[in-house]
């Protein structure tokens, strides 16, 4: 009885594992294809991204950049300092605006004056990377299309769907699977000093 229950799980890990082989082995057929015009003007993948979300977005906050890209602020940093180098985004800052909550505590004089929020610093696409992103957008949307063209319009949609499904659910995997990778080197340590003291 135990044995049937296993088989189920057994099988969708199986099946789990064979769509991350697809899954990756695709992306890195499309990457390689879109690899090319990046490495023409000397753009990497990440200042790449980077540039299009401004582009498209307008000057962000770090924070908003480090959300929408989907990678720690260290990841984000080092690209945006590569970026910069190169002259393709700026940092600024601007002052968020002022909370309108607790007013009424505020001194009566004070309470008309105008308020800055906290300050915040930003990042923005220069005139340069700007130029940039408008000479080679095109050829990767276009490369991006071709790559694509196996699929109808309702299936990548429902790619892209499924594909923002397992980012959100990226979290937490991530930890279910580094307490059960942290279980399973415990487990093997272990074991590996039982086998030194039996030997």
């Amino acid at each position: 009885m135990e044995k049937l229950r296993r088989q189920p799980s057994k099988r969708k890990q199986r099946l789990a594992w064979a769509a991350y082989l697809e899954l990756t082995s695709a992306a890195q057929w499309m990457e390689a294809k879109l690899r090319t015009p990046l490495d023409v003007f000397g753009v990497s993948r990440e200042e790449f991204r980077l540039m299009v979300l401004l582009h498209r977005d307008g000057r962000l906050t770090l924070s908003e950049a480090e959300g929408r890209l989907g990678r720690i602020r260290e990841s984000v940093q080092v690209t945006i300092r590569r970026a910069e180098e190169f002259g393709w985004v700026r940092r600024g800052a601007m002052h968020l605006p002022a909370a309108e909550c607790g007013v009424s505590r505020l001194p009566k004089e004070m309470r008309n004056r105008p308020r800055l929020g906290r300050r915040v610093r930003t990042i923005e696409l220069t005139p340069e990377g700007k130029r940039l992103i408008e000479r080679v957008l095109p050829r990767q949307e276009g490369i991006a299309r071709s790559v694509m063209s196996g699929l109808d319009s309702r299936e990548m949609r429902t790619l892209i769907r499924l594909c923002g499904k397992l980012r959100r659910k990226n979290i937490v995997t991530e930890l279910k699977y580094a307490s059960e990778l942290m279980r399973a080197g415990e487990e093997f340590q272990r074991e590996e000093r039982a086998g030194e003291s039996e030997g």
